[in-house]
């Protein structure tokens, strides 16, 4: 253990020190902490090492398998485990940076991030001066510094990056509390720009806010619909209480607003089939049994999933007992690497993982 991080051990366990110099302590021992933790992932990577499926595609089980033990999303392990190879195997001076606590997590995020298009042995100096620029820096700053940086040494790294992040444009939604959710885009900063000036463009409110007004212009250009006019949605009325499709848990007052008026469908159990492909009332039925991803942590919304055959065709049956909702990543998972599955009665599922951890899922997980 380097000294430094001794030393700041020491200081957090002092009761008459000067709060400030704790805190500062506690940033040190706490990446002292995520370095460690870094070596281990790459560990857990290097003993469950990703295999490539029939199609070519690769499939990698220890995000899953770290996502699993810890109680994280697989996209926040997969970020992590990206982040910890990169530095155990190009960048170890940055995490020895982070082992003496001189950067903190974000930032050797964001060395990595910044330095990520340009050449080995640029990319080696670059990160090391990042270290040094970052002890006294905030990360908004580190950011700008390495931009420049890049951007003098190798200007075609910057147009390379530029042409990769146009491929990664996306729009996501997330669950907030009080039955709100965060629409959000990744875009070009012009495609951006113009899409917010569009929505606020001829805004004038009497009373409220414009953000509001700029919500709803962005409800109504999207949907169509008129601001105060109901939105079609489903909602799935379960013996834990009622559910908005997709999202998640409603209050009960939210789900009687939103099912005022509206008909309700009485799902019924479907029978089972013999041939491999389900029958469209028994996708409904699952997928409205499952909600979402059947995988430990996993919340991808049942629409969006594959309907898994537990025990494969035709040795298992296509029924409702047999099948599960699985998102694309964890079928693969299931199919392709030793990840295991079975059902153990109650519609729960026991999952084994690699390493021979095992985690039981079942339908009344969140």
């Amino acid at each position: 253990m380097d000294e430094q991080v001794a030393n700041a051990l020491a200081m957090i366990e002092r009761a008459d020190a000067d709060p400030l110099v704790v805190a500062a302590a506690c940033e040190t021992a706490i990446g002292f902490i995520h370095a460690r933790q870094l070596e281990a992932m790459c560990q857990v990577s290097q003993e469950d090492p990703p295999v490539f499926d029939p199609t070519g595609q690769l499939c990698d089980p220890a995000p899953a398998e770290i996502a699993s033990a810890l109680h994280w999303t697989p996209s926040v392990a997969g970020r992590r485990l990206e982040l910890a190879m990169d530095l155990c195997a190009s960048l170890p001076i940055v995490l020895d940076a982070l082992r003496r606590g001189e950067v903190d997590l974000g930032k050797a995020q964001e060395i990595a991030d910044g330095t990520a298009r340009l050449a080995p042995e640029h990319r080696c100096d670059v990160a090391d001066r990042a270290c040094t620029f970052a002890a006294g820096h905030t990360r908004g700053q580190l950011r700008a510094w390495l931009a420049r940086e890049v951007a003098r040494i190798d200007a075609d790294a910057v147009r390379r990056r530029r042409r990769e992040a146009l491929t990664h444009r996306r729009v996501w939604i997330a669950p907030e509390p009080d039955g709100m959710a965060t629409l959000g885009a990744y875009l070009s900063a012009e495609e951006a720009q113009a899409c917010y000036l569009a929505l606020t463009a001829g805004i004038t409110t009497q009373d409220g806010s414009v953000d509001v007004a700029r919500a709803d212009r962005l409800v109504a250009l999207l949907t169509g619909t008129e601001t105060g006019t109901p939105i079609p949605v489903q909602v799935i009325i379960t013996s834990d209480g009622p559910e908005l499709s997709g999202y998640g848990a409603l209050s009960d007052q939210h789900a009687s607003d939103l099912c005022d008026g509206a008909p309700r469908i009485n799902l019924q159990r479907p029978d089972s089939g013999t041939q491999y492909r389900p029958k469209p009332s028994l996708i409904r039925w699952v997928r409205a049994r499952d909600r979402h991803c059947r995988f430990p942590g996993c919340r991808r919304p049942a629409a969006q999933c594959d309907l898994d055959h537990v025990v494969p065709h035709p040795i298992g049956a296509t029924s409702e007992s047999n099948l599960a909702c699985l998102c694309r990543y964890h079928h693969r998972l299931k199919t392709h690497t030793n990840w295991r599955v079975r059902a153990i009665g109650g519609h729960r599922l026991e999952w084994t993982s690699p390493r021979g951890r095992i985690y039981l899922t079942g339908l009344d997980d969140p």
